[in-house]
């Protein structure tokens, strides 16, 4: 049988991710109390240097279900993930292997599947003011072999936080992971974190700027990343959501560019 080009599974694993998508804000607290399945897909390119003398593309098609009950968000991500460079990137690390002088295409259904469970705090009768604390598990299930994982789970604890004043909310998330050990190469825990905020410009659109940090879970072959994130979502129906962004890197950890798409749809 013919192998498939990258070209053609990006298309499939797009329309195949398409299907649906989520619009969980805080809004949606009413109707997650009789529970609310979700799903979304989208696009994720993000070509950098990643501490490495070599630029590389990578590509990330998440599908991510959602499913929302009381105070309850439980999700599952499971992102397919496309590399193309002179290098060998991979995405916890950055770089861990030494780069080749050919043009290195990688691309793997599945890698690197997220679960999630989230508890939100509210005060107040109106949630003008909420936390949310997760727990995360990032499977091992990226090919190692082919640079698209190191092949370990990693495990993350975090805090998000929101206040509205009328139509703006700011956001703030603080975060600790345990990143996986790969041979060869000693990791430390990663403290991360982003703020930034939301301005509802009507009924249906918003707007918002993110600024995300995080330290290097290896101070011998990576470095911290930070990057700013502009995006505009649309909220097309009262289940369906478009949202589009632009991302800028600061550090030679970080991707240099971005520019993404997501479509979310509620059940």
């Amino acid at each position: 049988m013919k192998k498939l080009s990258i070209k053609n599974r990006v298309i499939i694993s797009l329309l195949a991710g398409a299907l649906g998508c989520t619009a969980t804000f805080a809004n949606s607290k009413a109707r997650a109390e009789d529970g609310q399945f979700s799903l979304s897909s989208g696009f994720d390119p993000r070509p950098g240097e990643y501490a490495t003398n070599n630029t590389s593309d990578l590509l990330s098609i998440p599908k991510v279900g959602k499913y929302e009950t009381g105070p309850w968000v439980f999700k599952l991500t499971v992102p397919d993930l496309g590399i193309s460079g002179t290098g060998n990137v991979v995405p916890e690390f950055e770089r861990i292997r030494p780069g080749s002088s050919a043009n290195n295409t990688q691309y793997g259904f599945g890698n690197n599947t997220v679960a999630a469970a989230t508890y939100n705090i509210y005060s107040g009768s109106v949630s003008t003011f909420g936390i949310g604390l997760t727990g995360k598990v990032k499977l091992g299930m990226a090919d190692k072999l082919k640079g698209l994982g190191i092949g370990q789970n990693d495990y993350a604890a975090q805090a998000d936080a929101y206040q509205s004043f009328d139509k703006f909310t700011a956001l703030g998330s603080l975060g600790y992971k345990f990143p996986g050990n790969p041979a060869g190469i000693s990791s430390d825990p990663v403290i991360y974190g982003s703020f930034g905020g939301i301005y509802q410009l009507n009924n249906q659109m918003s707007g918002g700027v993110d600024i995300s940090l995080a330290q290097s879970p290896s101070a011998a072959t990576t470095e911290q990343q930070r990057h700013l994130t502009a995006y505009v979502s649309h909220m097309i129906n009262k289940s369906l959501k478009a949202r589009g962004y632009v991302l800028k890197g600061f550090t030679n950890g970080s991707p240099d560019t971005g520019l993404g798409a997501q479509v979310y749809y509620g059940f």
